[in-house]
């Protein structure tokens, strides 16, 4: 028999505030920045830039709660007209 979790129909919907993005992507453009105007490309420019990449995909999916947004969902072949 499978487990079903009991959930509360009252619970109240989860605020998604800014969080702290707004700090973060100011200390990583600082960084950027700074990495930009005083450094040559090398492994540090490399993972200042995954690092960046991270930040964006950690705020993308804390954003949308980790769904896929309806416009980017294919249409559905049988609803069409032919």
């Amino acid at each position: 028999m499978p487990m079903q979790i009991d959930h509360d129909p009252d619970e109240p919907k989860l605020d998604r505030g800014p969080g702290p993005w707004k700090s973060t992507f100011a200390v990583v453009l600082g960084i950027f920045l700074l990495n930009l105007f005083t450094r040559s490309i090398d492994w540090v420019s490399l993972s200042l830039g995954a690092g960046i990449g991270g930040c964006v995909v950690a705020w993308a999916i804390e954003i949308t709660g980790n769904k896929i947004p309806d416009s980017w969902r294919s249409k559905s072949r049988n609803s069409g007209s032919s």
